[in-house]
């Protein structure tokens, strides 16, 4: 099976070359997209000591929903180039880029280097959402579902921009419970997760088109992320 220029079976170097390129996509999409993240805020222990950082917290909150708010004013199931347009605007204008604004600016990316990848929600066994977005590449037959299965895990590339690290999806697990776990408000023990996928609105060619003449460092040499 092939999937956006990656197979399901992976030689250990053609694996490496994958995961340098989607570490690299995240780097490339924070240095054109710097921003303050409001959920990043409120992970810090002087949100709940200070009233002034907590106001300014949710200040930052609030305008990341109006920037939002903003974009989808423009969708239209027909043609979504002027949503997504509005929507890049904001985050370059605004430097106001949560989680689920980060895998959209890297979904724009991978799409318009020819890479399909979906976009997925992390959730503990127990159906505890964690309130965090991530993409997923190499899914079994490139479709939504939930992805827990180690069968599936061992496959499955997870890219995270907000937390700037991609790897496959059993150990993006351990380190999730480990190293990331305070970002995620998860306990100091190992929890199960599961990967619950969701779509963005369509990436059109029009998009895709705009993507490539407006941001053109997104756009990689023949070859990115794809095993050869």
């Amino acid at each position: 099976m092939n999937v956006g220029g990656i197979s399901n079976v992976l030689s250990k170097n053609m694996a490496r070359k994958i995961l340098r390129d989607a570490d690299k996509a995240c780097r490339i999409i924070a240095e054109e997209f710097p921003g303050v993240s409001s959920s990043r805020i409120q992970t810090f222990e002087r949100v709940n000591t200070n009233q002034i950082f907590a106001n300014y917290c949710n200040n930052k909150l609030l305008q990341n929903r109006a920037i939002r708010d903003d974009a989808w004013k423009l969708y239209n199931n027909d043609d979504t180039l002027d949503f997504y347009r509005r929507f890049v605007e904001n985050m370059k204008k605004y430097k106001n880029i949560n989680c689920a604004d980060y895998t959209k600016l890297t979904q724009l990316m991978l799409k318009s280097n020819n890479i399909e990848a979906v976009n997925a929600n992390i959730i503990t066994q127990r159906l505890r959402g964690l309130d965090h977005s991530v993409l997923l590449v190499n899914t079994p037959k490139n479709g939504l579902g939930i992805y827990y299965k180690n069968s599936d895990l061992k496959n499955i590339i997870v890219i995270d921009p907000w937390l700037g690290f991609a790897d496959f999806a059993n150990n993006a697990v351990v380190r999730y419970n480990s190293e990331f776990a305070k970002f995620l408000g998860l306990e100091n023990k190992y929890e199960k997760l599961f990967f619950d996928t969701y779509a963005n609105p369509e990436i059109s060619s029009k998009t895709v088109e705009f993507i490539q003449k407006a941001f053109p460092k997104l756009i990689q040499k023949k070859g990115f992320m794809a095993n050869f």
